[in-house]
């Protein structure tokens, strides 16, 4: 199925075109609105019409296997437990629908979602058992990587060549099988394509004149005015984690030009002023934009803080936006505005990952079955609802009531820092500088937290020779 690894153009003009179709289809001026309105309208009627599943296509399913439309796989023939383990998100919960979708066969799951940085600490400890509870794994493609790294994830390529005809898995572009990929080996089916960019409420931007950053340097400034308006922080990033400490910190020093490490010698480039310069810019935030306040809310916390009006400006992920409109939880329809992400004067502050789910090794269960699980989430049918809530990674799939964010999304991927490094010391370094700059928080200069960041990274590193 995949040959030579794509340039990383290939990827960018794969996710452009997926933004720009998306754009396309959710322009919010008022005369595509009423158009959308009606043409939504009928949509809706005639996917009724086809959901109204005739006699004949019931009998050629049945007499095929499959369980259903909605989930297009063979029945197995004993009853499959899955768990999965995973963090919640809109694109995410309409994945877990489609598992669901299964359970009208053979299949049971029983899907758990934490916050974030509890689930990947869980699936971390569960992967390292040798004797896995769960049977699927989320992950983004740097925790995908990092956990195939330590051997806690099987390589899917055989069960990928097995099926993708079957199921068009071809449809998923190689570049973004290679998210997911160690020199050939795939450890997990990408599903969601994703990045960051700033949301803000124009509405009350507006109503305290405070203009759209575009630079650190502006969104510094904007912090003053914003508390003074009477809340409690400014410009928000989330950095209550180690694991967004690094994120954060990997995509201000992208915007600077430079890479974690040298990928051809092992050698470190984070101890660096350019280094030293990216994480006092993440410090600032937390120094002149609210302190620690800022600094205890997770991705989920930040959510509820844009749809509640509690914050008005701030740096998260694009696959985030599809909540900002939910008329269920958010009290700001349509007010949420989105705008690239900040730059450091050579790229924009924005990584390009994919999410997916993946298998443990020592899964338990029928490792077809499971496969056949997480493909039945990831077919045509699935991506196109998916794509209500994301960007998804089959190609030419959107959907017209998706996420209004489209411009600014495609705007970071291109002018971003891109993907996370693959290889084994990238990893390293990565848990390194996490777990050494979240002691910022706890007033750990800048200084010395990237000192033992790198002491620790080399001391690891060249134990397992990495280094040249």
């Amino acid at each position: 199925m995949r040959t030579a690894t794509p340039k990383w153009w290939r990827i960018f003009a794969i996710l452009c075109a997926i933004c720009l179709t998306a754009a396309a289809c959710g322009s919010d001026d008022e005369t595509s609105a009423t158009t959308e309105a009606d043409s939504g309208a009928e949509t809706t009627e005639a996917m009724e019409d086809e959901d109204e599943e005739s006699p004949d296509t019931t009998a050629a399913m049945e007499e095929a296997g499959l369980i259903s439309d909605e989930c297009a796989i063979p029945n197995p023939a004993e009853v499959q437990e899955i768990d999965v383990m995973g963090w919640e998100f809109p694109i995410i919960e309409q994945y877990a629908k489609e598992f669901e979708d299964c359970e009208e066969g053979n299949y049971s799951f029983n899907l758990q979602f934490l916050d974030s940085s509890a689930a990947q600490d869980a699936m971390r400890l569960d992967g390292a058992s040798g004797s896995p509870e769960f049977e699927l794994y989320q992950g983004s493609n740097s925790f995908i990587v990092e956990m195939a790294n330590t051997g806690a994830l099987m390589p899917l390529n055989d069960l990928i060549e097995k099926y993708s005809d079957e199921y068009g898995l071809a449809d998923i572009d190689d570049a973004f099988w290679d998210f997911m990929s160690i020199d050939g080996n795939i450890y997990a089916v990408p599903m969601v394509s994703n990045t960051m960019h700033l949301f803000y409420n124009e509405t009350i931007l507006n109503e305290i004149g405070v203009e759209v950053p575009t630079t650190f340097e502006e969104a510094l400034a904007t912090c003053a005015p914003i508390q003074e308006a009477g809340y409690d922080a400014g410009f928000f990033y989330n950095l209550s984690a180690n694991w967004s400490w690094r994120i954060e910190f990997d995509s201000v020093l992208g915007s600077l030009g430079v890479d974690p490490i040298d990928e051809a010698t092992g050698q470190p480039n984070f101890n660096s002023p350019e280094g030293i310069q990216a994480a006092n810019t993440l410090k600032s935030f937390l120094d002149d934009c609210g302190g620690n306040t800022a600094a205890t809310y997770s991705l989920d916390d930040m959510q509820a803080g844009f749809q509640t009006g509690e914050i008005i400006l701030g740096h998260t992920w694009a696959s985030r936006a599809g909540a900002m409109d939910d008329p269920e939880a958010s009290t700001v329809v349509g007010e949420i505005q989105y705008a690239p992400a900040l730059s450091g004067g050579v790229k924009l502050a924005s990584p390009a990952y994919v999410d997916g789910w993946g298998i443990p090794v020592g899964a338990d269960g029928d490792i077809d079955a499971l496969f056949l699980a997480i493909i039945a989430a990831a077919d045509l049918e699935s991506q196109e609802a998916a794509a209500e809530f994301g960007l998804v990674t089959r190609a030419g799939v959107t959907n017209p009531n998706g996420p209004r964010n489209a411009a600014a999304a495609e705007a970071s991927l291109v002018n971003g820092k891109g993907p996370d490094l693959g290889s084994a010391a990238a990893a390293i370094a990565r848990a390194q500088l996490g777990d050494a700059l979240i002691k910022i928080l706890d007033g750990t200069s800048v200084e010395d937290a990237l000192a033992e960041a790198e002491a620790a990274y080399l001391e690891e590193a060249e134990a397992q020779g990495l280094l040249s």
